[in-house]
């Protein structure tokens, strides 16, 4: 019988990776609190990224840590509720709100130097045993190109034919459900998603099309083409659920998207995306799409990366 996590090898490393990680976050929260200071240590990399880089948006932070929206969203809350940081309106959009340090703070940051300089000194000597901070910045960086979940599946046959549908009004509800899902994991829901996702027949009454793929009967990815008018079409609402991405389902729902786009004479075709969705990005690029400037402002908070279509050189 295995003793513990470690005999499983290489099968467990996400929960042995995390069991050191707790073992850390543990250690430093007990010095933190015999410093007098309550606030959780996973909260802390908000606090450094606003000292260091002044105020900042949730979608920044998000990105910056690699994290979920909801996650950062909810980090940013509790930093609230102890008073530490403060919210200012963005003077560039008044749709989103700053994050900054306040007094209180600025003042906890200048308190636990000590603190950091007897961390920094303990995982040092940690590391001159058990070297992996280097490992571990190029296995992150290594997921983030190519995902945990395609790598695996790349290793088995799923043996699953995917089917690329037009619209119905039965997938409605999937249409709807898919982008939420992705939305929900990496930003904030705005009022131009809900009002877009609630009626997906408005879509293709005015021109465009939504095609949905099914997998083993069930709706898994949906991507819409809207239609601007004077032939200038938007690639937009791209989603596939996460138990079936790295299978090439994208890039299919895409390939409809973009024969719809052709077969209606359309002249432009563009899309809005952000950053952090580096997998989807490389995605478009493959299919032939480009980086251009934005001819204007984003109905998106999110949008930070404008691309258009060129074809496939």
């Amino acid at each position: 019988m295995m003793a513990d996590l470690h005999g499983y090898g290489t099968l467990l490393l996400g929960s042995r990776l995390r069991k050191v990680s707790e073992t850390l976050y543990a250690g430093v929260d007990a010095v933190y609190r015999g410093a007098g200071v309550t606030l959780p240590s996973r909260c802390f990399p908000i606090l450094f990224l606003l000292r260091d880089r002044g105020r900042l948006g949730i979608s920044e932070l998000a990105l910056l840590l690699g994290q979920s929206h909801p996650a950062v969203s909810q980090m940013s809350r509790k930093l609230l509720r102890h008073g530490v940081v403060r919210e200012w309106p963005d003077p560039g959009d008044e749709r989103r709100r700053l994050l900054g340090l306040s007094r209180r703070g600025t003042s906890l940051m200048r308190r636990l130097q000590p603190v950091w300089r007897a961390i920094v000194a303990a995982l040092t000597e940690l590391e001159t045993a058990q070297p992996v901070s280097a490992p571990l910045t190029a296995l992150d960086a290594a997921l983030g190109t190519y995902s945990f979940a395609a790598r695996i599946r790349a290793h088995f046959d799923t043996g699953h034919a995917v089917q690329i549908l037009p619209y119905s009004p039965r997938y409605a509800a999937d249409f709807k459900r898919l982008n939420l899902e992705w939305v929900q994991k990496f930003f904030r829901v705005e009022p131009i998603d809900l009002k877009v996702l609630s009626n997906p027949q408005d879509i293709v009454r005015n021109g465009g099309a939504i095609h949905f793929a099914r997998r083993d009967r069930r709706i898994v990815g949906a991507c819409a083409l809207i239609n601007d008018g004077d032939g200038v079409y938007e690639l937009s609402k791209m989603a596939v659920t996460a138990d079936c991405q790295g299978l090439g389902i994208g890039r299919k729902l895409l390939a409809a998207a973009i024969a719809a786009f052709h077969a209606r004479g359309g002249k432009r075709l563009y899309l809005e995306t952000n950053s952090i969705l580096k997998p989807a990005v490389k995605l478009y690029e493959a299919v032939g799409f480009e980086h251009a400037p934005p001819p204007h402002a984003s109905v998106y908070e999110r949008a930070d990366v404008y691309m258009v279509y060129r074809g496939k050189h």
